[in-house]
């Protein structure tokens, strides 16, 4: 009897131990489903995983509140919310880490470095990508090797080390195939296509992507990969200068979007087909395509699209004479790019500046003095009024006529100073950059027939044309009165070194104080301010091969203060200052607005530039 009551307990106790182990698997499988399913539905996702989150609390098993951090981190990374991913996968490896678990910290390790890296932090995911790899060699795991490597090869491409990027993704597409996953392997070659493009490698390229095309046309139902492939085969073709082959694979990838009914790419594909159409001289179809590609941004919203399509046919329309279309492409490309409330109003000054526009010149410059003259009449009529009215004010009113007037003048002075700074902008900036394409496009006409030659003297020409799209925009900018205040031009700044800066994957840090940022800059002083920075950060950008950048903008009791120091090569002062068209450009632009420019460098040391200047 004893013995029997022994095996009832024993079978009791067995039987629960295996409900609790049932029921911890199944957190474990639902934590596991919230992760696959963040990327489809995030907030089912986020649901679910709380779920798992509160039970595993309950239970007090910390397997399954490890598993709910790293899917509520993975939720969200898809939502944007990295600050708030990073959290919760910090906390998953800290429990994961005293399970002991390579396993899962090698894989919580991947997310870290995932999330680190959407947010352009490529030094501190490498630390935990370089963790996860030793992890995943520790413990041999096949799929886990291969998607670190991936990711290496990803984190070496942005850090600027092509040898090591291609190394571990070519490892990565061994390792997909190895493991059976094809459309893996397939996404990682493309990688490494679009890494051999940096590199001007686009015969290598095509290599790559040739061997994709072959994996992918076996897959079923691929149809969006094999379009990507087809978007990757162009780029190659068209770097190389094969621009009909590249027309083939952009067509084929246009073709396969508009069946899956992805509008965003078909959008993308149709401006790279009338791009290559216009290479081609096709200009009828270029002209089609990208003004397709130009509505169907705009019926989406997706101003990058509808900004390239616009330069793009602006481009097209300058190759065809038709200078109407192209000022107005123009016009509508500044203001995607700038938002600017009187771009109209650019327009017409930028009309009365062009050659071709003599006649229009005339009839806008009569216009405008016959409204100063209808306003100078309307002032005399309102003077000559107050003074009947107001006789017992003569004298206050002759005083206040008088300010008025000096005002006026004052006004005018500078409203002129800023007409003859446009003009010597227009003239510096593009005069000899119209004189280049001028005679690119006569050379290019002379040798026809030598392709080689005209496709060198058509990418000079789109450099050129690039070069007057920026400095256009850089003087609407300049004279946009919505733009005068000090937190306009710090808020360009830090866009301009975000674009230089994150591109070559330079840490910096931007850092602005936050007093009298409402106060207003005279638009000579500003465009100064704003020239003399970008010329540092380009030089920065360009030259210095610094790591870290470190910048410091402020405007306090009327001073406005500029500095920027990096830990790059440096290089001798003296010697470049007798060079240097920039520093010297630097220096004059400082002279010009009265301010204080210093710059401290030395070989090895890297370099600081302090400026200053008073704003009245």
């Amino acid at each position: 009897m004893y013995k029997i009551q022994i095996l009832i307990v024993y079978f009791v106790c067995l039987s629960v131990v295996s409900f609790s182990q049932e029921q911890d698997s199944v957190l474990l499988s639902r934590a596991s489903a919230a992760f696959d399913l963040a990327s489809v539905d995030s907030d089912s996702a986020y649901l679910i995983a709380k779920d798992v989150l509160r039970q595993s609390e309950e239970k007090d098993f910390s397997r399954g509140i490890a598993n709910a951090f790293n899917a509520l981190g993975w939720v969200f990374m898809h939502k944007g919310k990295m600050d708030s991913s990073l959290v919760f996968f910090q906390e998953a490896k800290k429990i994961f880490e005293n399970t002991t678990s390579d396993f899962d910290v090698a894989r919580v390790n991947i997310n870290l470095t995932e999330v680190l890296t959407k947010q352009s932090r490529f030094a501190e995911a490498l630390d935990y990508a370089l963790e996860a790899e030793l992890q995943a060699n520790k413990i041999g795991d096949l799929p886990l090797q291969t998607d670190t490597k991936r990711l290496l090869g990803i984190l070496y491409r942005e850090l600027g080390d092509m040898e090591k990027s291609i190394s571990y993704f070519n490892q990565a597409i061994a390792g997909f195939e190895k493991s059976g996953d094809i459309r893996r392997s397939v996404n990682t070659a493309i990688s490494l296509s679009i890494l051999l493009r940096k590199m001007n490698l686009p015969d290598s390229s095509l290599t790559v992507l040739e061997k994709c095309l072959t994996l992918a046309q076996n897959q079923p139902n691929n149809d969006y990969q094999l379009a990507m492939i087809r978007e990757h085969l162009g780029d190659s073709h068209y770097q190389k200068g094969d621009f009909n082959a590249s027309l083939v694979d952009y067509l084929e990838a246009f073709q396969l979007f508009e069946k899956l009914g992805n509008m965003a790419d078909v959008a993308y594909e149709a401006m790279v087909v009338g791009k290559t159409q216009v290479a081609l001289g096709k200009y009828e179809d270029a002209d089609r395509y990208l003004s397709m590609a130009y509505k169907v941004s705009d019926s989406l919203g997706f101003t990058n699209y509808q900004y390239d399509a616009s330069v793009e046919l602006a481009s097209l329309y300058q190759k065809t004479g038709q200078w109407e279309k192209a000022t107005k492409q123009l016009g509508m490309s500044l203001q995607l790019k700038d938002s600017l409330a009187n771009q109209m109003q650019l327009q017409k000054m930028a009309e009365l500046k062009e050659k071709f526009e003599s006649e229009k010149q005339e009839q806008e410059i009569a216009l405008l003095k016959a409204n100063i003259d209808l306003e100078s009449s309307k002032s005399r009529r309102r003077m000559q009024l107050q003074y009947f009215v107001v006789a017992v004010f003569l004298l206050a009113i002759i005083l206040a006529y008088l300010i008025f007037n000096r005002y006026q003048l004052s006004q005018k002075l500078k409203e002129q100073e800023l007409r003859n700074q446009i003009s010597s902008d227009l003239h510096d900036d593009l005069g000899s950059t119209l004189s280049s394409i001028d005679i690119n496009s006569r050379i290019a006409l002379l040798k026809i027939d030598d392709g080689t030659l005209v496709a060198s003297q058509l990418q000079k020409i789109q450099e050129n044309s690039k070069t007057i799209l920026d400095s256009l925009s850089h003087i609407v900018w300049s004279i946009n009165p919505s733009n005068d205040s000090v937190q306009k031009v710090i808020s360009k700044m830090k866009d301009f070194a975000s674009e230089v800066f994150e591109s070559q994957g330079i840490l910096y840090r931007f850092k602005s104080d936050e007093e009298d940022l409402e106060s207003k800059i005279n638009p000579l002083i500003r465009k100064n301010i704003y020239l003399i920075f970008k010329e540092a950060v380009n030089n920065c950008g360009k030259y210095s091969f610094a790591e870290n950048v470190e910048i410091e903008v402020g405007f306090k009791n009327q001073w406005f203060h500029l500095s920027i120091i990096d830990d790059g090569k440096g290089f001798d002062i003296f010697e470049s200052g007798e060079k240097g068209n920039g520093l010297r450009n630097m220096r004059l632009r400082a002279e010009q607005i009265q301010g204080d420019l210093t710059i401290n460098s030395q070989v090895g040391q890297g370099t600081s530039i302090h400026f200053k200047v008073h704003i009245p």
